[in-house]
């Protein structure tokens, strides 16, 4: 009896491991995602005021405008979740070293709300970036109308 429930706690303990260790790649991977959104939060910025603010009627500025500042918000915002996820990283790495056991709920549940942060961040930006690509598409239709008819 002895040598089986040793397996088990063996066996358990190799799943908790795994799970640990698979939460703390999650964690990678999501930073890994939110530095790529970083690039695009560029590209997208660099596009809106360099090439189609000064194309833009009064109403399509003012949406310009709106989504700079957005992408100015959701930059500011993945740069603190950056930060929130590599503490969790840290966090997961004492846990995996067992020196942090009495705190494995409190990790796991905020393993949970980092999950849903990034979600919400992935899902606002793809909404931003869809808006700016719709208005750069609008814009572009117009000069090549302009260029048609003169």
């Amino acid at each position: 009896m002895d040598k089986n429930q040793s397996i088990q706690q063996k066996e358990e303990k190799s799943n908790y491991e795994i799970s640990i260790d698979r939460m703390h790649s999650k964690a990678q991977q999501w930073i890994s995602e939110i530095e790529f959104i970083k690039i695009e939060q560029n590209f997208l910025r660099e596009l809106l005021t360099e090439h189609i603010i000064e194309l833009c009627t009064t109403h399509n500025y003012a949406n310009a405008k709106l989504l700079l500042n957005g992408i100015e918000h959701e930059t500011k915002l993945g740069n603190k979740l950056i930060e929130s996820i590599k503490e969790h990283k840290i966090n997961l790495a004492l846990l995996l070293e067992n020196i942090q056991l009495k705190n494995e709920f409190k990790y796991r549940s905020n393993h949970k709300f980092l999950k849903a942060e990034v979600r919400n961040y992935m899902e606002n930006f793809k909404y931003i970036k869809e808006q700016a690509f719709e208005l750069v598409l609008l814009i572009m239709k117009k000069e090549k109308e302009k260029k048609l008819l003169s």
